[in-house]
Order: structure tokens, then C-alpha cells, then sequence
């Protein structure tokens, strides 16, 4: 689903850009016995057993005044989800109302 420009997609007049670069970098000291002798031992250099993982990033950026949104293709799928979920809930309670 892309938009006019090849760019992205339209949900609701909003332009949403995908980029899967959007990541944040996480360290799992999990496997680590002692984080505070890692940590110390680390700084002088010592390898230790720590994993580093990407997540995606839990921020969206806004352009052109809101009109277009720059996000994480996870975040995106959460947004749209939620925004479905809004709209259902809407519709749901205009046809209760009789206000269609």
C-alpha cells in the first residue's frame, strides 16, 4: 500500500513512512553472573558475555505539521491495529445511537 509519491501509505488523510532503520540497541546482561565485575572488567577491556539486540524504536516523528509519520514497520502495525480498533469502536457506537 504506497501512496502517490511511491512513498509510504495513507491511513486516514496521514501519510505513514515505514524505515526499518528506526532501531534501538539493547544490551542483555542476563547471561552475565555478576554485572557489576563485567561492567568493571569491560572498561578495561576484558570481552564479557553480553548480548546486544535491536528493538524497535518506541518513537513515532511527525512531518509536514502531522500530515506525514515516520516510523518503525513494527510501531506502524501497532498504530494500525489501535487505529482500527478506534474506528470499529466509533462505527459500534453510531449505529447503537442510530447516528450514522
Amino acid at each position: 500500500m504506497t501512496d502517490d509519491t511511491g512513498h509510504g501509505y495513507l491511513i486516514t488523510g496521514v501519510r505513514i513512512i515505514e524505515d526499518s532503520n528506526l532501531v534501538d540497541y539493547v544490551e542483555d546482561w542476563s547471561k552475565v553472573r555478576s554485572p557489576s565485575r563485567a561492567r568493571r572488567r569491560r572498561k578495561r577491556g576484558f570481552a564479557q558475555n553480553i548480548q546486544m539486540s535491536a528493538v524497535a524504536l518506541q518513537k513515532v516523528y511527525s512531518l509536514d505539521g502531522g500530515k506525514t509519520l515516520v516510523m518503525h514497520p513494527d510501531i506502524a502495525r501497532a498504530f494500525e491495529r489501535q487505529l482500527q480498533r478506534d474506528m470499529d469502536r466509533l462505527a459500534e457506537r453510531a449505529i447503537m445511537t442510530g447516528k450514522l
